[in-house]
């Protein structure tokens, strides 16, 4: 169980406290840490993160390569791995299969 995190703040409930989550929610809230996250900007942890900052909807076999540079953030979660990457006008959303099922993470501006 961990504290639901949404736009960079935790989300309170109706009584004032911090929510929480758990199971698949809590292992796409881990994975969408990660994605976002740019690989190296933590001093006590360099491998953490991805390099999709760099990445560019206009670059041959883009969605590809969004794809591998998912892959690689998610190397730390066990049985964790993003299955497929389609770019949006916003962004990116990545199809990412879990040990507890499937679900899906909107990245925007990039």
């Amino acid at each position: 169980m961990d504290t639901r995190v949404e736009n960079g703040g935790f989300v309170l409930g109706p009584n004032g406290l911090p929510e929480t989550v758990e199971g698949l929610e809590e292992l796409l809230q881990y994975a969408r840490l990660r994605l976002t996250l740019r690989r190296g900007s933590l001093p006590y942890n360099r491998e953490l993160g991805s390099g999709l900052y760099q990445w560019s909807p206009q670059e041959d076999r883009a969605e590809d390569r969004a794809l591998a540079l998912a892959n690689e953030a998610l190397q730390g979660l066990e049985g964790v791995r993003a299955v497929s990457a389609r770019a949006v006008d916003s962004g990116l959303v990545f199809s990412v299969a879990t040990p507890l099922g499937e679900g899906e993470i909107t990245l925007g501006d990039l």
